[in-house]
This record gives structure tokens, sequence and C-alpha cells, in this order.
């Protein structure tokens, strides 16, 4: 899978979980922890 210059990390992440078939929950869980981290770091 090659990563599209100027799309967002979310996006990809969403991708891959759409690509292995993830519920659209899990999606959203996933999504929400990975914003809580990253705006958590900066």
């Amino acid at each position: 899978m090659s990563i599209k210059k100027g799309k967002r990390l979310l996006d990809e992440v969403k991708d891959i979980m759409r690509l292995k078939h993830y519920s659209i929950h899990t999606e959203r869980s996933y999504c929400d922890w990975s914003n809580d981290i990253f705006n958590t770091t900066k």
C-alpha cells in the first residue's frame, strides 16, 4: 500500500481498517484514541 502525498495519518488508518473490514465503531475508537495521544504529546 502506498501513501499518497498530502494524505493525513488518520485517513490512512481509516483506509487500512476498512480494507481489513473492521467495524465502524472500532474505527472511531481507534481514531479517537489516536487523537488523544497526538494531542497530549504536543
